[in-house]
């Protein structure tokens, strides 16, 4: 990627950090972030503790961050409070289980939304890393961690991208599936968006309402990318898998502005019931796995079929049990024979 010009005058930017009893990955995260070849009076650091008996507040502090206390909050909540807080020109996400990687994480991002005011946000890859759980590290070559149900639910980055520059593609995003991502946004014109009135933060709806406002354009910049430790087994990734389910699907089908699966749309239907005979047919994910293993190198590549089966029938099997998911279920068939 060619270096940003010494001469740019570059504007403060600000990250909202949210913390819950993770003092070592909140000591990680943030010397990640002053490791950064910034100017460091130009990094606005906030920090939102869920109420954490650990040291991470005062490990925030050390680091020079901003803190604000709320254990009445949640993940999705408290990433509000911190958004009306921040007094950078940009902001960008980070939980404590995620790295910067590199020096110039900054500057990459902000460049392109320096160049291009049609832009507003820039988004990056995650990238595995060899001291990650397996699990964590075979959903990070998957540039937005996604496990393979999502990616196959998701509509694709390549049909998002149209122009290329030498450091960033262009995207334009619509309102399909495509894959949600950690972004760096210009507060500016998310300030235009209903994102500045809403009470908690869902990433699928932060970019659906972008669009709705008529902020379609996004930067996709391949480097540097981050690190996100994200889960620690298969199991924890099961486990969040579902509470996801439940808190965006169950409790907020038809709230939002974005659902994952429109149970009112016979074309997603029929495509999520192929994938569950994909994944239980074990042999087509095993040599998916296979050809990754060769592009790649890494073995954890060959536990495709073992993450596919287990995220798409423990979901199912979630579904199931819930009286909520049971009715789904129903309307679903109900939609494929209308």
């Amino acid at each position: 990627m060619t270096k940003p010009k010494k001469n740019i005058n570059w504007p403060k930017v600000s990250f909202i950090l949210l913390t819950l009893n993770g003092g070592n990955g909140v000591k990680r995260c943030l010397t990640s972030l002053w490791k950064q070849s910034y100017p460091k009076k130009l990094i606005d650091v906030v920090v939102v503790d869920n109420g954490s008996t650990d040291e991470s507040v005062y490990i925030a502090r050390e680091f020079g961050a901003r803190v604000f206390i709320h254990p009445e909050g949640n993940l999705y909540s408290n990433w509000v409070r911190g958004l009306h807080v921040v007094n950078g020109k940009f902001v960008f996400y980070l939980e404590q289980d995620i790295v910067l990687r590199g020096k110039n994480f900054i500057k990459n991002m902000i460049k392109p939304l320096l160049n291009d005011s049609r832009l507003i946000a820039s988004f990056t890859k995650e990238h595995p890393k060899k001291d990650m759980n397996w699990t964590a590290r075979f959903l990070s070559y998957h540039y937005s961690q996604c496990d393979p149900l999502l990616e196959f639910l998701f509509d694709k980055l390549e049909n998002k991208i149209i122009e290329r520059h030498d450091d960033y593609d262009v995207c334009k995003f619509d309102h399909k599936l495509q894959p949600a991502c950690r972004m760096f946004y210009r507060i500016k014109y998310l300030k235009k968006t209903k994102n500045w009135r809403a009470k908690n933060y869902f990433d699928h709806d932060f970019v659906i309402n972008c669009v709705n406002a008529g902020y379609p354009y996004f930067a996709y910049v391949s480097e540097p990318g981050y690190y996100h430790y994200h889960v620690t087994s298969l199991k924890h990734l099961m486990t969040k898998r579902v509470r996801n389910m439940n808190m965006h699907y169950f409790d907020n089908y038809d709230k939002g502005d974005y659902t994952i699966l429109n149970i009112k749309d016979k074309k997603q239907v029929l495509k999520l019931i192929l994938f569950f005979f994909y994944a239980n047919l074990i042999i087509p994910a095993t040599i998916r796995g296979i050809i990754r293993f060769l592009k790649y190198k890494d073995w954890v590549l060959l536990t495709e079929p073992i993450i596919t089966v287990a995220v798409t029938d423990y979901l199912l099997l979630a579904f199931l049990k819930d009286e909520r998911g049971r009715g789904y279920i129903t309307r679903s068939v109900n939609t494929l024979f209308k």
